[in-house]
């Protein structure tokens, strides 16, 4: 299994529990923890899918991040010592390690593999946040749209064949590029016009391997 962005191979649950790791179970729509929160614990998805998001000052959410199983999440503020600038709640049923700042630092330290793939994945959401934000200053939405199917398939798909299929919501994608869902869903459609993506029967958005970067 190939985790781009994510922790390359899940840390054995033997390592967790020897650092003191325990597993939070949540049950969709939980809060793990709230925006303001201090961030004492580091924390890795089990299972289910965790969103970690903020408001603006007229109540518009930002998806920071949607995470998966093998997923870390919430780390600049772990390591800066600072408040969370956003809250993690549970998509759906969700099991998630939560391990405590000391205890998490020891693992790095006895750990060198493990504390390498993680800068290499705080590395790669430093690249894919450095390259959006570009994209929000200059470009326009449908390119603004393709930027993001490109990073989602490369960093959250396991295989080749899964690869070409999103398993997000035009609403989705809407917040985690800021742009209105009604503007995604006439990107969505200029783009199947082009013959660079298709819909599936289930209405997911089907990426054409060939378009693919």
């Amino acid at each position: 299994m190939t985790f781009l962005a994510k922790l390359k191979g899940m840390i054995p649950e033997t390592i967790l529990k020897k650092f003191k790791a325990v597993v939070i179970s949540l049950k969709k729509s939980d809060m793990l923890f709230q925006q303001g929160d201090a961030a004492a614990f580091f924390y890795i998805v089990r299972s289910g899918r965790i969103k970690m998001s903020n408001y603006s000052d007229e109540g518009k959410e930002f998806v920071q991040g949607y995470f998966t199983a093998g997923q870390s999440f919430g780390e600049p503020p772990f390591f800066s010592e600072v408040v969370y600038p956003a809250s993690a709640m549970a998509m759906e049923k969700s099991d998630v390690w939560k391990i405590p700042r000391s205890e998490f630092l020891k693992l790095l330290k006895n750990n060198f593999e493990i504390h390498l793939d993680l800068m290499k994945v705080l590395s790669s959401r430093l690249i894919y946040k450095s390259t959006m934000l570009s994209e929000l200053a200059i470009e326009e939405a449908e390119h603004r749209l393709v930027t993001l199917i490109h990073y989602l398939l490369d960093h959250t798909t396991e295989n080749k064949k899964s690869s070409l299929k999103l398993s997000f919501t035009r609403q989705q994608l809407a917040d985690m590029t800021g742009l209105r869902v009604e503007t995604v869903i006439r990107s969505i459609k200029s783009l199947e016009q082009k013959q660079l993506l298709r819909i599936d029967d289930d209405g997911k958005i089907v990426w054409k391997q060939t378009s693919k970067k």
